[in-house]
């Protein structure tokens, strides 16, 4: 009788009224999803998720307690695990690095002499303003940055803003205080730039991608991914020399270029204050007048020069048909 009973109560759930809640639940629930991931501030659960949120918090911290110690012994023993690897990695990497910087105090020696012998002007050096980046989400541009530095800190515009190992952007506009500095990969930003394996020359364009690309490439010069990509100066503003990218891989000759000092990571930059080279018109003296006196009214001919006949000849034939 009471297993009858039982069965009678779950088949009397099947009712109407039953499949009329539930569609109702379902669309109440499907209602609340919605107005929470449309404006998830301005729900009537948001403030109930906080309480909750704070209330579990402690209870939270203690129990994910152990899975932290589990994860950091972890990751320690899969560190000490490939320390031996890492090692023997590090020392190669050492290694080539002692040949290279032999071989740039050679050149650089090298240079010197020919320098010193050519009589050549010295490059200026330039200033450099270290500044903190933060983000930018209500400017003008999609991909900038501001920076915490300003006109009363030397920062002008157009100046070269670089990362730990790399240029990063320049500077858009500044304030007394502040100032907006344009990301690389910006949709705006249009910077010459030199590939140093080819000596060919280009344009690096961003398109608010991770990767910028490069167009206005010269004709008959062969890209490969690895080439080394600089700022060719050609734009009087950027110097010269400074490190971009290297150009990655291509399948369809869409060239980009995988920054060195990549945006999302950028906190501390340097900006530098190179100071521009004026252009002077005319050299000393060059402006001053000549007296009339030292001007000849006509220019003498010498003793032995002689007018050739022909010449003569027209122009006595000119005189007479005047």
């Amino acid at each position: 009788m009471a297993k009858r009973r039982s069965l009678g109560i779950i088949s009397g759930l099947g009712g109407p009224w039953v499949r009329g809640l539930l569609i109702f639940l379902v669309l109440l629930s499907i209602a609340m999803l919605a107005l929470d991931r449309a404006r998830p501030e301005q729900s009537p659960f948001f403030h109930v998720k906080q309480v909750v949120a704070d209330t579990v918090r402690p209870a939270m911290t203690i129990l994910s307690a152990p899975l932290r110690t589990l994860n950091q012994v972890s990751a320690a023993f899969a560190s000490n695990w490939q320390a031996a690897k890492r090692v023997r990695t590090l020392e190669q990497d050492n290694r080539n690095l002692m040949q290279w910087r032999d071989l740039a105090l050679a050149l650089h020696e090298k240079m010197s002499r020919y320098e010193e012998l050519l009589g050549a002007p010295k490059a200026p050096t330039p200033i450099v303003i270290t500044a903190r980046a933060i983000s930018d989400a209500g400017g003008p541009f999609v991909r900038a940055r501001l920076v915490n530095v300003g006109a009363d800190d030397g920062v002008a515009e157009g100046q070269a803003v670089l990362a730990y190992n790399g240029l990063t952007g320049r500077v858009m506009s500044v304030g007394r205080r502040t100032s907006r500095v344009l990301l690389l990969t910006d949709l705006n930003s249009r910077v010459p730039v030199f590939i140093t394996d080819i000596g060919a020359h280009a344009i690096l364009a961003g398109d608010n991608s991770g990767a910028p690309r490069l167009i206005y490439i010269e004709r008959g010069k062969q890209l490969r991914p690895g080439m080394r990509i600089i700022t060719s100066g050609e734009d009087g503003v950027l110097p010269r020399g400074l490190a971009i990218g290297q150009i990655a891989a291509s399948r369809n000759k869409d060239w980009r270029v995988n920054l060195f000092a990549r945006p999302e990571r950028v906190d501390f930059v340097s900006i530098l204050e190179v100071a521009p080279i004026k252009f002077e018109d005319s050299l000393p003296g060059a402006d001053v007048p000549v007296p009339a006196s030292d001007i000849p009214a006509e220019i003498p001919l010498a003793s032995n020069t002689t007018v050739p006949e022909s010449t003569e000849t027209a122009a006595s034939q000119s005189v007479g048909g005047e």
